[in-house]
């Protein structure tokens, strides 16, 4: 009886839905069934979007590159990444990517959830792995509370990372 009296209760935790503002001029925006807008997925997705525990040094975050005061682009002819290595590229902006057919430069990912996924183990940018960012953000004082309201889950893996931060990204309208 004295266990059962210790057990923590688990807590289901409904998000709430985030109202997009589109332009009255703008397409529709299509969300995904398996990601829909919340209050506490955009918030989370634009704290990873700045977090540089997402770089294997800990020192390189998403919006290193994609820089808010150049419209989510870098103004440079190329990207620098984590080991000061110069990519054959600059980060695209991040302005209204969700009327865009495809992303990246080679149009290799058409999904901003898949796009996300790349930077984080490409070895010019950000250098590390995705078992090692799960671990790094499952280990973190907030992470996990953060995932726990946005998602309802209690393990921190990279399917939810790129969700949250996909979520954030659409809000990038012009």
């Amino acid at each position: 009886m004295f266990f059962l009296s210790c057990k923590k209760d688990k807590v289901n935790h409904t998000p709430t839905p985030y109202i997009l503002q589109i332009p009255s001029h703008f397409p529709e925006m299509e969300i995904p069934e398996d990601n829909p807008m919340t209050l506490e997925g955009v918030k989370l997705g634009r704290k990873l979007f700045y977090e540089p525990l997402l770089s294997a040094d800990g020192t390189q975050s998403c919006a290193s590159c994609h820089i808010q005061s150049t419209g989510f682009s870098d103004p440079n002819q190329f990207s620098l990444g984590i080991d000061g290595v110069s990519g054959n590229r600059n980060a695209m902006a991040l302005i209204n990517l969700m009327w865009s057919p495809s992303f990246n430069w080679d149009g290799s990912s058409t999904k901003l959830e898949d796009q996300a996924f790349e930077p984080v183990i490409n070895p010019i940018e950000m250098h590390d792995t995705w078992l090692n960012v799960s671990e790094k953000l499952n280990a973190h004082a907030e992470y996990p509370d953060l995932f726990k309201s946005a998602f309802n889950i209690d393990e921190i893996d990279s399917n939810y990372v790129v969700k949250a931060i996909a979520q954030f990204e659409r809000t990038l309208i012009s």
